[in-house]
């Protein structure tokens, strides 16, 4: 019964406060909890507001090599826009298939972008290191819910994925990796 509890106090705290205030590491128990109330979460209320069919807003950030990266120099491309943080628990656990949709589309010319809200500039680049990260990632160092970049794409959850297509329009986000999976394979031949 006690771990019943302490369970159910993880789940609330989950869901209260979302990956953005997920600090720290966590037991795998822990994130198999998350998971399951994840699950049977109406993600609905953290959907961006950002109309399908309209000019993604242009990013203009620092690469991690210190190079001004805008977005808009990708016209003509589709991009998957990954917006996420290294002390994000569900961030983390999309990598292995998002890398799996970056090996089988990018061969076929989708250019992913990391947009990472890390601080930390060691915590972002071990994170990159252990997960060999192999797309572009951009980060201005500044939190996720100050970040102008979070404001512009009106991002209540991370990870969120973003496709935008060949003229820089949005043409959906996804949650998870598996969600982005469906948008790339009704877009991409």
């Amino acid at each position: 019964m006690k771990t019943r509890n302490i369970i159910a106090v993880i789940l609330m705290m989950a869901l209260a406060v979302g990956c953005g205030n997920n600090k720290g590491k966590q037991s795998q128990e822990e994130v198999q909890a998350e998971t399951k109330a994840e699950q049977s979460v109406d993600m609905s209320k953290y959907e961006p507001q950002i109309e399908i069919g309209s000019r993604a807003p242009e990013i203009e950030m620092p690469d991690l090599k210190g190079e001004t990266f805008k977005l808009s120099s990708l016209l003509g491309s589709y991009v998957v826009l990954d917006f996420w943080a290294s002390w994000c628990s569900d961030c983390i656990r999309e990598i292995p298939a998002l890398k799996e949709l970056y090996a089988e589309y990018s061969p076929k010319g989708v250019k992913f972008i990391g947009i990472s809200f890390d601080n930390n500039r060691e915590a972002l680049d071990s994170c990159i290191a252990k997960h060999e990260i192999p797309w572009i990632q951009l980060c201005n160092y500044v939190k996720w819910k100050e970040n102008p970049v979070s404001a512009a794409y009106d991002l209540h959850w991370i990870p969120t994925m973003f496709l935008i297509d060949t003229e820089g329009k949005v043409i959906g986000f996804a949650f998870t990796a598996e969600a982005l999976s469906s948008l790339l394979g009704e877009k991409i031949h």
